[in-house]
C-alpha cells in the first residue's frame, strides 16, 4: 500500500492523496489576488494492486465531489434556461459520475471486505454516502429541471440519469451483493444526516471546506480527472470511461 502522507485531524492516514479543498454546496469560489501562487498538485497510482484499490476508491470520490459541483450549477443553470446545450452538459455529468462509481468501485469484493470497508467502520461505524453534502441537492435539482424541460426535451438527461442509477446498483450489487450498508447495519438508516455526519464524510475523504479561489480549484480537478484517466491509460476498464472523461474535461 502507498506510504502514509495525512495527518491529523484529517482522520486516517491510508492515502497519498492531497486535501481537495471545496467551498461548500451554494457557495462561489473566490477571485484569485494578484500574484496567486499555484502549489503543483502531484497525484500518482501505487503499484501494488491493493493500494492501487485503495487509492482508487479515494480518488474515486474525489472526482464525484467535483463532478456533483458541475452538475449542481449544470441542474441549476438549466432550469432557468431550457437550451439543448445545457441538456447535454447536465447529461455528461451524469455520465463522468458513473464513471467514479465504476471507477472508486473497480476493486473485487474480497478487497472491499478486507481493506475498504473496514476501513470505513473504523471511521464510523454507521459511515454513509448519504452524508456526502454535494450530492444533497442533485435530486431536487433534477426534479426541476427535467419539470422545466418537459419529457422529450429531458430526455437525454434522463437516460443519464438512469444510467447513473444503475452504475450505481452495479457497483453495489458487486461489492455488497447483501445489500447491507453499513447504515442499515447501525439502524439509523431512518435518522436524518446531521451536519456533523455530513463533516465526517468530508473529513474521511480529505475534503476541507474552505473559501478556494478560481484558478486553485480548477488546477486541482484537472489535476484529479487527468490522474484518473492516466490510470485507466495504464490499468483499462471500459475504453467508454476515457472517453467521457476527455470530453468533460473539454467542457470546463
Amino acid at each position: 500500500m502507498s506510504a502514509p502522507a495525512c495527518v491529523a485531524p484529517w482522520g486516517h492516514t491510508w492515502v497519498d492523496l492531497p486535501v481537495l479543498r471545496l467551498p461548500s454546496p451554494g457557495v462561489e469560489l473566490i477571485p484569485c489576488a494578484d500574484g496567486c501562487y499555484q502549489i503543483p498538485i502531484h497525484i500518482t497510482a501505487p503499484e501494488d494492486p491493493a493500494g492501487r484499490a485503495v487509492h482508487r476508491w479515494f480518488l474515486g470520490h474525489h472526482g464525484a465531489f467535483l463532478v456533483w459541483k458541475f452538475l449542481s450549477v449544470s441542474l441549476d443553470r438549466l432550469i432557468r434556461e431550457s437550451d439543448s446545450r445545457l441538456v447535454a452538459l447536465a447529461a455528461l455529468g451524469y455520465d463522468a459520475y458513473s464513471v467514479m462509481l465504476a471507477y472508486s468501485g473497480s476493486c473485487s469484493r474480497e478487497v472491499y471486505e478486507e481493506l475498504i470497508r473496514p476501513m470505513m467502520v473504523a471511521f464510523d461505524p454507521a459511515f454513509s454516502g448519504r452524508w456526502a453534502r454535494d450530492y444533497e441537492p442533485l435530486p431536487g435539482l433534477l426534479r426541476r429541471a427535467r419539470t422545466a424541460l418537459g419529457p422529450a426535451a429531458a430526455e437525454p438527461l434522463s437516460a443519464a440519469s438512469k444510467a447513473n442509477l444503475l452504475a450505481h446498483m452495479e457497483v453495489m450489487r458487486k461489492l455488497v451483493p447483501d445489500g447491507q450498508s453499513l447504515l442499515r447495519e447501525s439502524g439509523k438508516a431512518r435518522v436524518p444526516t446531521t451536519d456533523a455526519e455530513r463533516a465526517r464524510f468530508d473529513e474521511f475523504f480529505l475534503v476541507s471546506r474552505e473559501n478556494v479561489c478560481a484558478s486553485r480549484y480548477t488546477a486541482h480537478r484537472t489535476a484529479v480527472l487527468s490522474a484518473i484517466d492516466q490510470d485507466l491509460a495504464e490499468h483499462p476498464l471500459r475504453p467508454e470511461y476515457r472517453d467521457t472523461l476527455g470530453t468533460l474535461l473539454t467542457q470546463l
